[in-house]
């Protein structure tokens, strides 16, 4: 008679397994990024960058050296004040 016990809670143990398995299926948590219903953004976005593959036609490197001068000369450091 023994023998019968370790089989029927065996049996019952697997069954309730089987119950609590298929109720985590059915019912995801509230936490689950696929159940916040204000979260209307696929789970996985495509990014599209549009790259512009050429690169500037010429980069004047004088114009921002006299500007870099002009800006200087107008608002000196403090260093230079004294």
């Amino acid at each position: 008679m023994t023998w019968v016990w370790v089989v029927a809670l065996l049996g019952l143990l697997v069954l309730l397994g089987a119950v609590v398995y298929y109720l985590s299926k059915r019912n995801p948590p509230s936490n689950h990024p696929a159940s916040d219903s204000r979260n209307s953004q696929p789970h996985n976005p495509s990014v599209f960058v549009d790259m512009d593959d050429k690169p500037p036609m010429e980069i004047d490197f004088d114009a921002g050296i006299k500007a870099s001068q002009r800006a200087l000369s107008k608002n000196p450091s403090k260093d230079e004040a004294s």
